[in-house]
């Protein structure tokens, strides 16, 4: 065997295709690589920027707030002017796949007027360098590149030989078809499989030094490999067909183009469609008009002469709460319909997906990644719960009629980011059992083949 996959091998290098097919993975992986790098660089960087700055900004208020010229007014107004900052964990591999990472937010702050929908502020599709950049990772490489890869190395395998006629000759040498296509398999594979692994180690290496890195990355890139070992089975099972070399390759593109471009929107529209959210901009409209609505009746049962500080204060405070109850009030119905038919969205998505393994592998490499939808949803589930603590804990302060200190200001609690959603692994099962039925089906007509 080893020396019929040498020869195998030989001959393979020897072919212009399959020599382009290598520059090619090379080239796209060395890109993605380079791409990854840079933006967990830019994660790190910017998370660590934004937590100096605050911390800075944290200091110098302590520092002013403890100082001599802080006066009782500073005190009654401490309660609105204070603010907590917090930014979530880089995720672990999102140099591998950058999934959600270079949409959603990732730092915030908080302060009393704030409120769920106005809490974040800065996204970063804004960034117009990153958007030309685009979105090739390792994971683009590994369920868009790497199948069209081998279909260019593999959709002729057997039926160019069977239409040419020498196919009985090769598996006689060979020492049968078997091992003529096992021999075949593993160096194609390996010419496609190499470059990806190498990606991988080379972004392990040169990436974060976080101990979890390592376990995330073998598991990312076994369901990588799991992937391709799917397209592989569909590659056999087209050669062992009755079919020209010319046929097989437009089943196959066809089949790539369906399952890794078509199915998505597809599925996403279907769900969509299905599970139609309400208007955002209806939410703004009834929110602004509630906004409005309590502050003009603030304004109309409320003076502004001969307050005390700390009643000046606690009345604005009360004036918030009270538009901040409006607004809540106002869209909670709109909301609640929204959320609901967005969660409705996410398990028609889910469900449909089965339909495409690719689609499962992708997902799967997102949530390793911890770049998917799921895991920034928790996150932000955790950033709206910490807002809400933040400010009960003002709200008690200023219960106790008296002034807010310092103690009162470090006692103000800290975003704790939950515990990261573990990957969901019946999608790779149902992958592996997919391609084990597939390669299954593929031996047995194999086995049947008539090289005349």
């Amino acid at each position: 065997m080893a020396r019929l996959l040498l020869h195998d091998l030989r001959l393979l290098l020897r072919d212009r295709l399959a020599l382009l097919v290598l520059v090619i993975g090379l080239a796209v992986t060395g890109l993605a690589v380079g791409n990854g790098a840079r933006w967990i660089d830019h994660l790190e960087q910017s998370r660590s920027a934004f937590l100096d700055r605050t911390q800075a900004e944290q200091a110098e208020y302590r520092a002013r707030f403890a100082g001599p010229d802080w006066t009782d007014g500073d005190s009654a107004d401490a309660p609105y002017s204070a603010k907590r900052s917090f930014a979530y964990p880089v995720p672990v591999l999102a140099d591998f796949t950058i999934g959600r990472s270079d949409i959603e937010p990732a730092m915030a702050e908080v302060r009393m007027g704030y409120r769920a929908d106005t809490l974040f502020r800065n996204y970063q599709i804004d960034n117009p360098e990153r958007l030309q950049r685009g979105r090739i990772d390792l994971s683009f490489v590994a369920i868009v590149v790497a199948p069209l890869l081998l279909i260019a190395l593999g959709y002729g395998m057997l039926a160019s030989d069977r239409d040419s006629g020498t196919l009985r000759l090769i598996a006689a040498q060979a020492g049968g078809v078997g091992r003529l296509v096992a021999a075949r398999s593993i160096n194609r594979l390996a010419l496609v499989i190499v470059p990806l692994v190498l990606g991988a180690l080379a972004l392990l290496l040169i990436g974060p030094n976080d101990p979890a890195r390592t376990e995330a990355a073998l598991l990312w890139v076994s369901v990588a490999l799991a992937g391709i070992a799917f397209w592989w089975a569909v590659i056999l099972l087209i050669n062992a067909l009755r079919v020209s070399a010319e046929t097989s390759a437009f089943i196959l593109i066809a089949a790539w183009i369906l399952l890794v471009f078509a199915a998505p929107p597809l599925i996403n529209s279907a769900a969509q469609a299905l599970n139609p959210p309400s208007s955002r901009m209806a939410q703004i409209i009834e929110g602004r008009r509630a906004e409005q609505q309590a502050t003009e009746t603030y304004k109309n049962d409320h003076g502004t002469d001969g307050l005390a500080e700390l009643q000046r204060v606690k009345d604005v405070i009360a004036q918030y709460q009270r538009i901040s109850t409006a607004h809540d009030r106002a869209i909670r119905p709109l909301s609640d319909a929204f959320d609901l038919q967005l969660a409705a969205q996410q398990r028609a998505v889910r469900q449909a997906q089965w339909l495409s393994p690719p689609m499962m592998v992708s997902n799967t490499l997102a949530q390793i990644a911890g770049t998917d939808v799921e895991t920034y949803g928790t996150l932000k589930g955790a950033a709206f719960g910490y807002l809400s603590d933040y400010q009960a804990a003002l709200d008690r302060g200023i219960a106790n009629n008296r002034l807010f200190t310092l103690a009162d200001h470090d006692a103000l609690p800290t975003f704790q980011p939950p515990p990261s959603p573990r990957p969901g692994w019946l999608g790779v099962l149902w992958t592996l059992m997919i391609t084990i039925v597939i390669l299954a089906t593929a031996l047995r007509r194999y086995r049947r083949l008539r090289l005349a």
